[in-house]
């Protein structure tokens, strides 16, 4: 009999953690329209933290898990329905692309075009019939240019977290009301690495706001359009959408790109990508890292632009400094080898797919050589390597200077890579010590945090589902600008004050006639008496 008491307060009690189990766990929509694969690393690290937290996880993507996992699946695959940009650029279309002013650059790119992909059928037949049993309690999408993704939070009726693998850009701090903060945040439209003068804060300020209405120009009528052609013909206008979203989370930390200002709606999480990457080094390269006792530099210019298409005269020039590091090894990603020009050094491996983080990550790597993209440039920071940068493009330049301030990287000049400026590049790294030292600094600080990326991105969007989509909003989304700049304040005590200086002023001279006036009548009755 007591046997039995005690099994079915066993069976109970496996019931009950079961149902609470089941309570707390929610289905979420992850929609990523844009087709980059470094992008996409951060966003199918949030996704894949939430499968294995135990959220059921469906995804529209063009890519899907190199390994599947529970919980998490894709629900409509995008792959093809617009062109392919990994290891597609070469070095001179990212020249071009440098040339292009940036918000024009991500409204193209990464904007308005993408908003048309809301169409594709498969979507559009998601979007009639959505998925009930159970419903969606929260859609993930991209925090870029594609805003017209937070309306299918308006469409399924359930809260937007955006996720931002770039810089912080300045269109979002007024959609959840943060600081914008011209006067100590270094701006993506900037390539300085603080801003310290009063012609920093000007210039900041002045391209800050002024990148910022231009975006609100490009995308405000299209991506309004497309949202109502595609999600809803009675969707409210871009610009109410984007201060629905609950929550933004950016790509970085404080220690990494500087501290400022932020509302509980601005999340920083990176890293995440470093602590979900379950990627493995082949034996074959295990073994050659291993071997490579000297240390490794690892080199590679990101998943668009191949490094084989610089130019011939830059390739023999890398070649010459890389023969000169030996018997330190070189490790290159190339896409095609037949492509190089002859000459390869001893120390020098090439490979078509690396698997970045472990190689980052490895004790014998010692440089790093890259573009500057702010996700290689966490997992560098991360894993305590300092960098050789070569900025190509967007949001490059600031990210290697900030990184240069702090003698986490050496910056080279694209377009004025030489075999010397090189040689000078890989001594001050390979022999100078504080350059290993601060990037230790730097990876010890970047991971020093209440939470990791990972628990952090789990509470905030679990906090989100249980509290609400306004939870964390802040009242200044409420705010006209002149309102949260305290313009109105301003102006009402300026106001008063001038009237008090006016009054006084009256005051004074009614005073000063006054008296003038008695002096006058005790002058004239002085006089008529005598």
């Amino acid at each position: 009999m007591i046997k039995m008491v005690h099994y079915n307060l066993v069976f109970y009690f496996f019931l009950f953690n079961i149902a609470v189990d089941k309570s707390n766990t929610y289905r979420i929509l992850g929609i990523f329209p844009f087709n980059s694969r470094s992008h996409n690393n951060v966003f199918e690290s949030v996704t894949k933290a939430l499968a294995r937290h135990g959220h059921q996880v469906d995804v529209i993507s063009h890519y899907d898990l190199k390994t599947p996992i529970k919980n998490y699946k894709r629900i409509i695959n995008l792959e093809g329905t617009i062109g392919k940009i990994s290891n597609k650029w070469d070095a001179n279309r990212a020249k071009q692309v440098a040339n292009t002013e940036i918000v024009d650059l991500i409204v193209k790119d990464c904007g308005n075009k993408l908003c048309d992909l809301m169409g594709f059928k498969k979507i559009q037949k998601f979007l009639k019939n959505p998925p009930n049993n159970p419903a969606y309690d929260l859609v993930i999408t991209e925090a870029a240019a594609e805003n017209c993704y937070f309306g299918f939070g308006h469409a399924l009726k359930i809260p937007v977290v955006g996720i931002s693998t770039l810089l912080q850009f300045s269109w979002f701090d007024e959609s959840i009301g943060n600081p914008i903060s011209p006067a100590l945040a270094v701006s993506i439209y900037m390539e300085n690495a603080e801003i310290s003068t009063f012609w920093d804060r000007l210039r900041n300020t002045f391209l800050t706001q002024f990148g910022r209405l231009k975006f609100y120009f490009l995308t405000e009528k299209y991506q309004s359009d497309a949202m109502r052609k595609y999600l809803n013909p009675e969707i409210p206008n871009i610009r109410e959408i984007e201060r629905n979203v609950s929550l933004i989370f950016v790509n970085t930390y404080q220690s990494l790109l500087g501290i400022r200002p932020n509302t509980p709606a601005l999340i920083p999480i990176g890293g995440i990508q470093v602590e979900q990457n379950q990627d493995k080094i082949t034996p074959e390269l295990k073994s050659w890292m291993d071997d490579s006792k000297d240390g490794v530099v690892y080199f590679t210019l990101g998943s668009m632009v191949i490094v084989e298409s610089l130019m011939k005269e830059q390739i023999l020039s890398l070649y010459a400094s890389f023969a000169k590091i030996s018997p330190v090894r070189v490790l290159i990603k190339i896409k095609d080898q037949t492509k190089l020009p002859p000459g390869l050094p001893d120390n020098v491996r090439t490979m078509s797919w690396i698997p970045q983080i472990p190689v980052l990550c490895h004790k014998n790597t010692r440089i790093f050589i890259t573009h500057g993209g702010l996700n290689s440039l966490t997992e560098a920071v991360y894993c305590g390597v300092p960098m050789i940068g070569i900025p190509l493009f967007g949001d490059q330049q600031l990210n290697i200077n900030i990184l240069t301030s702090k003698n986490l990287a050496v910056k080279l000049d694209y377009e004025q890579m030489t075999e010397k400026n090189l040689d000078e590049a890989l001594n001050n790294l390979l022999y100078d010590p504080k350059y290993e030292q601060t990037a230790k600094y730097a990876s010890r600080i970047f991971r020093d945090r209440p939470m990791n990326a990972t628990d952090t991105a789990i509470f905030w969007i679990e906090y989100i589902i249980r509290n609400g989509a306004d939870s964390l909003k802040s009242p200044a989304v409420d705010l006209y600008w002149y309102q949260l700049e305290l313009i109105d304040v301003y102006g009402f005590l300026i106001l008063c004050l001038l009237v008090i200086i006016y009054v006084t002023f009256l005051i004074l001279k009614i005073s000063f006639y006054i008296l003038k006036y008695i002096l006058s009548l005790r002058y004239y009755l002085h006089k008529k008496k005598n």
